[in-house]
């Protein structure tokens, strides 16, 4: 062969109508890192609708819904995950709605309810109204209201995607508390198909009246905690379908789907320590794994909230947060007076994947902090701030700050991106950032406009995939309450 002269290796470039094929085979997440690594395929995708949807998913942390796509077209849903994100990142709501709820009541919300139970005596008036979503189909103007007499009660939980309200009252017996429990269908509130039967009662072993209640379902299983007045705590756990119960006294719970729950230990001056649990046999139920929790929280009292969103969403559904994001806050407020350095407040941030995915991970069965913090974000909450509380919801946390001197309240909200961009510089409060976490926070905070607050101060919030609801303080008579709607339609109100 002649000097000079070489075989050159000819390179084919694929057409843009045969890439774009290839490509709509991959899942937001291959899209996404495919997008990172190759130019020109990042640019077909802002190119093309039905992959810059799919792209849109994995940066915000969504999935597509199962709403039919004649129904709702493709190139709609992409606008409004668009703006429902651009909306919650700015904490930017389009639509509010202000009620009275009558006074004496109980108020909150479940499952995309808001719920209002007033007490009668020997019976109580119970009404639900759904929540506005235009992801799923209910516009501010096309939301349902339902109305029931039922037995006293004093909360409720509502688990829609299984049509499940569970309802309970405390009650007095002999100088023992006991708890009646009523499983009831969502729409028509009789006795729900699965249920054994619509009621079911059970006694603590405490006569100390209760200060607190709180439910929670995940599928079968059902977790109510009760909190008495002395300080003491119990936990029962109860497969509803079935009527299988037990008690447990530690310190907190949380489900984490239908087999596994997280428990709270802190035995007298041991360490704290969080079990995992097997519950698929609630007789049989057993210890898999002991995470040791930091040293600095032995005497602080700590608490989980659990997160909020729905595990199975509607199946109106245009999209919904990605289960693999749900985020898990773990609390821990200081009760110890020697230690002038310690913060009152720390938050522990860390996907709930981590252990719902340990029984299938080679580790001991303790694992010592050291270990499983690397997997963990934590932020400090500076004194001069009242107690605030986290509302977990999705890959988002929502929370209210009030400022006593100013006598100003604002929302502000943690976003924990899974393919964050541009990573956010993080301030002094992030005290801990573990070097295995995939969480990225993006924090932003708005003032409440006196127009939304109507210069009451906030007792408290309800947080769902698509609204905050404010709990605004107790009027005579009545309590204002007012929903902030994200992603919904502009109004002229929203507008001004």
């Amino acid at each position: 062969m002649a000097r000079g002269r070489y075989t050159r290796l000819k390179r084919y470039r694929v057409p843009d109508d045969i890439l774009l094929r290839i490509l709509e085979y991959l899942d937001p997440k291959s899209l996404f890192l495919a997008c990172k690594a190759f130019k020109r395929i990042y640019a077909c995708t802002t190119e093309y609708h039905p992959l810059r949807y799919k792209f849109e998913l994995a940066v915000n942390g969504m999935r597509d819904g199962a709403a039919p796509r004649a129904v709702a077209p493709l190139l709609g849903r992409l606008h409004l995950l668009l703006s429902y994100q651009t909306d919650w990142s700015r904490l930017n709501w389009t639509h509010e709605y202000k009620m009275q709820a009558i006074a004496p009541s109980h108020i909150g919300t479940s499952g995309g309810f808001i719920h209002q139970i007033r007490p009668h005596g020997v019976y109580s008036t119970l009404e639900i109204t759904e929540l506005p979503s235009c992801r799923t189909g209910r516009s501010p103007a096309q939301t349902r209201r339902l109305r029931f007499t039922s037995p006293p009660v004093e909360t409720i939980c509502i688990d829609s995607s299984q049509g499940l309200l569970i309802a309970a009252h405390i009650f007095c017996q002999g100088g023992i508390v006991g708890i009646q429990l009523h499983i009831r269908d969502l729409w028509s509130f009789g006795k729900h198909p699965r249920a054994p039967a619509e009621s079911y009662e059970i006694q603590t072993q405490s006569a100390a009246p209760v200060s607190r209640v709180a439910v929670a379902v995940y599928g079968s299983k059902m977790a109510m905690t009760l909190e008495f007045v002395d300080g003491k705590i119990n936990h029962l756990l109860m497969d509803w379908r079935n009527f299988g119960a037990r008690w447990i006294d530690d310190q907190d719970i949380l489900l984490l789907d239908n087999d596994l729950l997280i428990v709270l230990c802190k035995k007298g001056r041991s360490p704290p320590i969080i079990n995992l649990c097997s519950i698929s046999n609630l007789a049989s139920m057993c210890v898999l794994r002991q995470y040791e929790l930091p040293g600095i929280w032995n005497h602080s009292s700590i608490k989980f909230h659990p997160n909020v969103a729905p595990r199975l969403p509607s199946s109106s559904a245009l999209f919904y947060s990605d289960p693999a994001s749900r985020i898990l806050v773990i609390a821990a407020k200081s009760t110890s007076k020697s230690s002038a350095n310690a913060l009152p407040f720390n938050w522990l941030f860390i996907n709930e994947n981590y252990f719902k995915g340990a029984p299938f991970r080679r580790e001991h069965a303790v694992v010592p902090w050291s270990v499983w913090g690397q997997c963990c974000v934590i932020k400090d909450i500076s004194r001069g701030k009242t107690s605030v509380v986290p509302h977990p919801i999705g890959s988002r946390v929502v929370f209210v700050e009030s400022e006593l001197r100013h006598g100003t309240t604002s929302l502000n909200l943690i976003e924990f991106t899974p393919f964050p961009e541009n990573p956010t510089r993080l301030d002094p409060s992030w005290s801990m950032v573990g070097t295995r976490s995939a969480l990225f926070p993006n924090e932003s905070a708005r003032r409440l406009p006196s127009s939304a607050v109507e210069h009451y101060a906030v007792d408290g919030i309800g947080v769902t995939e698509d609204n905050i609801v404010l709990f605004l303080e107790l009027q005579p008579g009545f309590r204002p309450v007012n929903i902030l709607t994200f992603g919904a339609p502009q109004t002229r109100q929203s507008q001004r």
